[in-house]
Order: structure tokens, then C-alpha cells, then sequence
């Protein structure tokens, strides 16, 4: 168990502003920061960051907590290990327990094992039996500089079946280790363990903590069937979730607040050889959702610059779809015939790259650049008003949907209500669509105030109990609030947070606890919220008193009735006052 100051401790250092932004792309709101929620699918922001009470709540999919609740639901860490995490970020130390977690086990014993094959394709690479490949191939061939080999630590798998296996042994590290980790294979037959990188080029990928999580082999080997092997999904890698270069790239990404996609990782060495330090690589597939709204979180605006063949414009159509579902601008890149982004970058330079960037084409107009718009049957045009249409509506805010289909009317020659009508809006958001809670607005007020308004809660803990309060959820958390005040002298939402199970509860702690207030009129709200508490509990007093009189006249209980109408009476009421 780690103690409770140390928490306090590691709490107290973790700024969830810092630890967020790390993940979400935010932006300042008065004393907030909104981003778009990375629990769910939404195309405008409505998830909160509050710096005052440190903590987050998204208001559309009800998600809140602190900040280790944060890494607990984002990264699929346990308690322990997002204090541990954050502790490490702070150099707090932090007495480790006895207990087995063998999922964090496994997750580290992956993370070291890429480490070490980073550094053996790292050492191989530099043999003086591998000279060629490191001169010839790699800044012979590629152009790729020194530098660009030293900063994205690229390495080689030798010819050997077992090279990193017995490396890997010299550093603690078994075969099945490797195995798990997607860097050995297990032959069936024979039951023995070889390297599955052998006589590549190999290229790692890194996570946004800049460590090594997987692999991209591509191949040196004349006739070999597989151009590029990539590592296989582990529990600290999954195809689909991440994007080359990213780790290296987010920070230019968000000053620029654009990112170029490319499709190859050598795209983005040579761009990067040239001073583009803003992209990223899809490694040759469609963007995934998860990667669209990865990138969402540090730009606004994506240039698509993929290979000037039928292959890379289909990519470039094939992605369009999740970015624009991600909220993101689309703009397409056109390198010219022949060419791809490695050749634009080693022929012509940076200034070519600046120039397609600036004549870069909007979706529109480069999805219909081959086609005879105004020859077009009737069947052609309406399959392209019903792309464009289906295109337009997954763009969230109205005013730029608007003007998309505009521009989809004018240049398809058709009104502007044909695109409007084209499509419903996507039928298959996934944007969660919470059922609206029933709470007293003035108890919900009352309890929200607390958060902003402790200093008054010693004559508020006088006049209301937690019974008091009509709704048992509220009436809970106003008891959590006053219990801690009583044990610790404070009223702080995210020490509240910690330890809790229940996502409903703390999804109405930070709900309750992000409500805004003007801060010079906190204290006249908070005297207002306790007077309508007070004059609902005495309503609901004397309905419940009236209704045991009207009961005990009946049964002709003459002795219950008049204690019955003296209760009334102390609070100031008739039994016949309405």
C-alpha cells in the first residue's frame, strides 16, 4: 500500500493540465480547458480540464475524475502504477510493494525487451561487415544523412537466425520473452526460437513517452516476397492506435497547428532531412478513427502528400473519412507526376515542399480534378452528390459544413439543398448520448457551491444534513464532502476521487465540482442555494406532517393527532396553511 501523504504528495506535484495535454489537444476557456474527449467520438470539444480543482469532466459522455484517474481510464492503468507513473515524473520515490501485477510485469518486460533490440539493431548496424548497407544503402541510395540515422535510431537485422536472441540472453531476457514480445518466433516442428527481423533495415516505432514499442522492418534482401515486416500487436503496441513520428513531431505539429501525413516512414526521414518537422506517417493504410482523433488532439488543419499514383490518391480517399469525422481540416498535397514526398524532398528541397503546401487543393476540388463534372450522367453525379454530402455532414461545426456544401453545389452545378438532402446526418455517430439526470437544480447549485465556497461550510453543516437533501445521489456526495472537511479541514474534489469504483458517482463528483461561478457572486448564490434547501426541507416536513395528522384523524387517534398539530405548529404552521 502506498501511504496517503505520499499520494498527496504525487497528487500535489501532478498538474492535470500538463498530464492531459500530454494526450488532448486544449484550449484556454476562462478558467477551464476544453479539448475533444478521448473516451468517446465527438466532434466539438466538451471536455473540461479544471486547473483550480484539478479535475476533468467531459460533459458529454459523463467521464470525470483526477488526475490518476485520468491514466486509470485512458492508459488501463491500475491505481498503484498511475501513482508509480506519476511519482517517476516527479522524482518522488515510492517504496515498492510485494504484490504481483503481471500485467504491469509483462508490459515492462515488452517495454525492456524493445529496448534491448533497439540497442542490438542500433550496434549491428555499425559492423564493419554491415559498412555497405550503412553507406551504400542508407546515405548512398536513401541520402540519408548521419544525423537523420542517429536521431530516429535506425538499425539492421543481420543475416543470423538467432543474433538478437543471443544478445538478448546477455541481458536477462529469454526466448519466450522475446515471443511475447513480437521480436522471436517459435518453430512448430523443431520447438526452437529464432529472431523474426533477419536482413532488414529496421526502423522503430515509438510511443509519446519516446520509448520503443515496435518495429518496422524493411527488407534488404534481393526477391524477398515481404517488402516490409512489421512487429505484431502486444499489449504495448496495437496497429491502428498510433502514428510514426508523432512522438517527435507533436510539439512542431501544435505550433504549426497542422500535420502532414505521409504514407511511408522514409517520406517522413526525408521531409525531416529537409527541415518539415511537422509530419507524421500513416505507414500505409487508411486512417483509423483512433488515429484521426489522435492527431486532433495537436492540429487543426491535416495536409495529405502521398504519392502521385492511382495507389496514393485512393489513400488520400481512403483517409479522408476519419479525419473529417475527427474534426479536422482537410487539404490534399499534389506532388508532381511520377514523384512521391521522399523524391519532392531529396530533388527540389524544402522550397517545393512550401510551394505544395501553399497551393495545397481542398478535398472538393481534388476529388473531382479527373472528372467531366458538367458531362457526368445523372447516376455518376448523384453517387458523387452522395459522397460529398455524407462527407459534408460528418463536419461538426455548421458554419464550415455550410460552406462545404456550397462548394460541393458549385462545383457539381447542382442547388445547394441537393447536398443537404444527399444524406441524413451519420446515423452511425458514437458520440455517447447521456439520459439527461433528474436532480434538484437548487441541491445540485447547493452542493456545487461548496467546491467553490468552503469557507462557509462550518454554519452550512449547522443548518443541513446530508438527510436533508431530496436526492440520494446528492445527499451521498454533500456527506462525502462533509466528512472530509470534518477529517481533513478542506473540501477538495480530487482527493475526493481517490479509491472510488464507482464511474456514475465520480462522473457526478467532477460534474458537480466543474460547474463554474463568478467568484464575486459565490457567496450571495451560496446564502441563496442553503435558503431554498431550508425552505424545501420545511416543505417536505409539513407535507409529510400533514399527511400523518390527516391519517391519524381518520383512525380517530386523537392523542397522535395533537402531537401531530403541537410539530406543526413549532414550525410556525396551521395544519390548514397551504
Amino acid at each position: 500500500m502506498i501511504p496517503d501523504d505520499t499520494i498527496d504528495q504525487v497528487r500535489q506535484a501532478s498538474d492535470i493540465v500538463q498530464v492531459v495535454g500530454e494526450y488532448v489537444r486544449l484550449k484556454k476557456r476562462g478558467r477551464n480547458y476544453l479539448g475533444l474527449c478521448p473516451f468517446h467520438t465527438e466532434k466539438t470539444p466538451s471536455f473540461s480540464v479544471s486547473p483550480d480543482k484539478q479535475i476533468f469532466h467531459c460533459f458529454g459522455c459523463g467521464k470525470g475524475g483526477n488526475v490518476f484517474t485520468f491514466l486509470i481510464e485512458h492508459e488501463g492503468m491500475s491505481f498503484v502504477d498511475a501513482v508509480k507513473h506519476l511519482a517517476r515524473r516527479s522524482n518522488i520515490t515510492i517504496p515498492e510493494d510485494r504484490q504481483s501485477d503481471f500485467r504491469r510485469e509483462l508490459r515492462e518486460k515488452i517495454a525492456y525487451a524493445n529496448q534491448v533490440a533497439l540497442e542490438y539493431f542500433s550496434k549491428t548496424l555499425r559492423l564493419s561487415r554491415y559498412h555497405s548497407v550503412l553507406e551504400s544503402y542508407l546515405k548512398g541510395r536513401r541520402n540519408i544523412s548521419a544525423e537523420a540515422i542517429e536521431y530516429f535510431q535506425l538499425g539492421l537485422a543481420g543475416e543470423q537466425w538467432d543474433g538478437l536472441i543471443n544478445y538478448a540472453s546477455s541481458r536477462d531476457l529469454t526466448p519466450d520473452d522475446l515471443l511475447q514480445s513480437g521480436l522471436a518466433l517459435k518453430s512448430e516442428q523443431k520447438a526452437n526460437y529464432f529472431d523474426r527481423f533477419r536482413q532488414r533495415l529496421m526502423i522503430p516505432i515509438f510511443n509519446l513517452s519516446q520509448k520503443p514499442i515496435a518495429f518496422g522492418g524493411r527488407t534488404l534482401k534481393k526477391g524477398e516476397a515481404a517488402k516490409y515486416v512489421n512487429s505484431p500487436e502486444t499489449p504495448l503496441y496495437v496497429k491502428g492506435n498510433g502514428l510514426y513520428n508523432l512522438n517527435f513531431a507533436k510539439d512542431a505539429i501544435r505550433e504549426a497547428n497542422a500535420a502532414i501525413i505521409v504514407e511511408g516512414y522514409f517520406d517522413v526521414i526525408s521531409l525531416w532531412q529537409i527541415g518539415v518537422r511537422n509530419v507524421v506517417a500513416s505507414s500505409g493504410t487508411a486512417f483509423t478513427p483512433q488515429q484521426a482523433r489522435l492527431l486532433a488532439r495537436f492540429a487543426e488543419d491535416v495536409y495529405l502528400f502521398f504519392d502521385a499514383d492511382s495507389a496514393g490518391q485512393n489513400a488520400a480517399a481512403r483517409s479522408v473519412d476519419a479525419l473529417y469525422d475527427a474534426g479536422l481540416e482537410v487539404k490534399v498535397m499534389v506532388p508532381p507526376e511520377g514523384e512521391d514526398p521522399d523524391s519532392v524532398a531529396n530533388k527540389y528541397g524544402f522550397d517545393k515542399i512550401d510551394e505544395l503546401q501553399g497551393n495545397a487543393q481542398g478535398f472538393i476540388p481534388y476529388r473531382v480534378r479527373s472528372l467531366d463534372v458538367s458531362s457526368m450522367g445523372i447516376i455518376g453525379k448523384e453517387k458523387l452528390v452522395k459522397e460529398l454530402a455524407a462527407l459534408g455532414y460528418k463536419i461538426a461545426d455548421p458554419t464550415r459544413r455550410g460552406l462545404f456544401f456550397e462548394e460541393a453545389a458549385g462545383v457539381l452545378g447542382v442547388n445547394v439543398s441537393v447536398l443537404r438532402e444527399g444524406a441524413p446526418p451519420a446515423t452511425s455517430e458514437t458520440s455517447v448520448k447521456r439520459p439527461p439526470k433528474r436532480y434538484n437544480p437548487d441541491e445540485f447549485d447547493f452542493v456545487s457551491l461548496l467546491f467553490n465556497n468552503p469557507g462557509s461550510i462550518d454554519s452550512i453543516l449547522q443548518s443541513v444534513s446530508p438527510d436533508d437533501l431530496d436526492s440520494r445521489e446528492l445527499s451521498r456526495l454533500y456527506a462525502a464532502v462533509a466528512n472530509q472537511y470534518k477529517a481533513r479541514g478542506v473540501v477538495d474534489a480530487k482527493a475526493l476521487l481517490d479509491g472510488m469504483q464507482d464511474p456514475e458517482f465520480i462522473s457526478l463528483v467532477t460534474e458537480v465540482a466543474s460547474r463554474e461561478w463568478e467568484p464575486d457572486e459565490v457567496e450571495a448564490k451560496t446564502k441563496r442555494a442553503l435558503e431554498a434547501i431550508v425552505v424545501d426541507k420545511r416543505r417536505r416536513i409539513r407535507t409529510r406532517l400533514r399527511d400523518e395528522l390527516a391519517a391519524a384523524e381518520a383512525a380517530g387517534d386523537q392523542d397522535a393527532a395533537d402531537r401531530l398539530l403541537k410539530e406543526l405548529r413549532s414550525f410556525g404552521l396551521d395544519a390548514d396553511r397551504t
